[in-house]
């Protein structure tokens, strides 16, 4: 069975080479590894320079470059140009432990009716949400009262993934910092990331999930995420969207996904939800000491575009609305 890697990266040479290195020392090698930086032009040399590290230990890395600051983008060109059975996707800010790669094959040869298979985070509390929390979010739809026993997308276009992850559990999605997919069933089925979201923000990478999620459901097969494969999401903050567009980019994208997935009465009823989970997300950020003047008028400034923002026209509102200097700490 051939693996490939897929990383999207943008302006993160440092943590780049980290997850590389995590990668190279693996027990089980992947047969390839696809980075494709959008990097500027003039970063590029330390990018280099951290994939060289990585060649010259062995490691298969091959790069494509792009002008176009997108992760979906990124992940589609990756996706075409790579030649193993099983594609996995991964961020540039994850730790692969030795003996991931190893095990995610295993797994896949003792359970060929898979065909998305997601990753746990070791840096994510194991323990179960307390009954008052789970509670409080499942009055505003974030959430469930019950225990979720199933990675689910909920009414709000958040994904959840059981908390505790136990064994292996099904999910209708799958978070990008590291999951994986069969190659052939994707292309089979005509997928891949949905470019009209093109920024590095939030939900893209669900929307694609689900999507698989929704044609393995109609094959019979299955989509799981597996406590036996576990990485570590370190959250960079060697480059991150400003905190204001990221807030804009939250809030639209799951309008844009509600009324991809959802049609007629269906969208108003998620968007309802989408509207009434802010609340939640408010007072979250405020009892957090975080600012919601942004979240807040992110929601008010979706109701505005509502109309360019279901067709998914974001280029001339990224272009009204996006502040021009990046967060670079």
């Amino acid at each position: 069975m051939k693996v490939s890697v897929v990383i999207a990266t943008y302006r993160r040479a440092t943590s780049l080479g980290r997850t590389l290195s995590s990668i190279a020392a693996q027990q089980r090698r992947p047969d390839e590894i696809l980075v494709i930086d959008q990097s500027p032009s003039e970063e590029r040399l330390s990018v280099v320079a951290a994939i060289q590290n990585v060649v010259q230990a062995g490691l298969n890395v091959r790069t494509i470059w792009s002008d176009v600051p997108s992760s979906t983008h990124a992940r589609n060109l990756g996706l075409k140009a790579a030649t193993g059975d099983w594609v996995i996707f991964s961020d540039d800010d994850v730790d692969w432990p030795a003996s991931v790669t190893g095990d995610f094959v295993a797994k896949i040869k003792e359970s060929p009716e898979l065909v998305m298979l997601a990753a746990r985070d070791t840096l994510t509390t194991v323990q179960p949400r307390p009954f008052w929390r789970r509670a409080a979010a499942a009055i505003f739809l974030t959430n469930t009262f019950s225990q979720l026993r199933y990675g689910k997308v909920m009414a709000c276009m958040q994904g959840r993934y059981p908390q505790p992850i136990i064994g292996d559990m099904e999910t209708e999605w799958a978070t990008g910092y590291w999951f994986a997919v069969e190659r052939g069933f994707v292309a089979a089925h005509h997928l891949q990331f949905d470019e009209r979201m093109s920024r590095y923000a939030q939900a893209e990478d669900m929307l694609f999930s689900h999507q698989v999620y929704l044609a393995a459901k109609r094959a019979g097969r299955r989509c799981v995420v597996s406590e036996g494969i576990a990485v570590a999401h370190l959250v960079s903050q060697e480059w991150r969207e400003p905190d204001s567009f990221a807030d804009l980019c939250g809030a639209w994208n799951r309008i844009y996904i509600a009324s991809t997935l959802r049609q007629g009465a269906g969208f108003w009823l998620s968007f309802a939800a989408i509207y009434w989970a802010s609340i939640h997300q408010t007072l979250v950020r405020l009892v957090r000491g975080r600012p919601v003047a942004g979240h807040l008028r992110a929601y008010l400034l979706a109701l505005r575009h509502l109309g360019d923002i279901r067709a998914g026209r974001f280029e001339r509102l990224y272009s009204q609305y996006e502040k021009a200097e990046a967060r670079v700490p």
